[in-house]
């Protein structure tokens, strides 16, 4: 059921990914304009007529924006473990500057097994349910010979265990809640106890 639900509402934004500049997202936003008193609305859809499902502070920053309406007027956020849509007009950007390379850092998990990768500068820390953290060194990263900066590899090695990682900017779904993910993510990883392929979504922020 929340595959369809989330099949049908990228259908019913579909003009937005089609739309959008692939460069720009996902991209972290500060809540600017917006008095003191007051609350920016994120909304069920992009349009003052949808209801109402969550709210950001003025001058909130860390607002993650996966994409935007054809005219940018609207942009899609995550808020909690849903999305809704915000006006672009009241959202100034912050970063990051994805010519510059993956950004750190960078949160990415998965289900099923549920694990987890926490990308910092240099490395990172691999989180396995009933398992202790692995730290990992980050031996290379880069963008596909030829290509723009749409997806990403790493080279990651704990001593044991290596990860190479497959990032790509894209609309993801961590099929278990209503959260729009701008980041797709796959970590071969092979160790002691063999290669598991692991699926899964990152964010720019907790």
């Amino acid at each position: 059921m929340k595959q369809l639900l989330f099949s049908l509402s990228l259908i019913l934004w579909g003009a937005v990914a089609s739309a959008q500049d692939i460069h720009d997202y996902p991209a972290l936003y500060r809540v600017t304009g917006v008095a003191a008193t007051d609350v920016l609305n994120v909304r069920s859809g992009p349009g003052v007529e949808h209801q109402i499902i969550g709210a950001f502070n003025p001058g909130q920053t860390g607002v993650e924006v996966v994409g935007t309406t054809q005219d940018r007027r609207w942009g899609r956020v995550i808020i909690g473990e849903t999305s809704g849509w915000s006006s672009m007009r009241y959202l100034t950007r912050t970063g990051p500057n994805w010519n510059a390379g993956l950004p750190a850092p960078l949160y990415c998990a998965g289900t099923e097994p549920f694990w987890s990768y926490d990308r910092l500068i240099g490395g990172g820390n691999f989180n396995r349910m009933g398992e202790p953290q692995e730290p990992f060194a980050e031996l290379w990263s880069g963008t596909p010979a030829g290509r723009g900066t749409q997806s990403f590899g790493l080279v990651l090695d704990s001593g044991t265990t290596t990860m190479t990682g497959f990032i790509r900017r894209g609309i993801c779904s961590d099929g278990m809640s209503d959260r729009d993910y701008g980041i797709v993510a796959q970590f071969l990883r092979r160790g002691p106890n063999g290669t598991v392929l692991l699926d899964g979504c990152c964010r720019l922020t907790r």
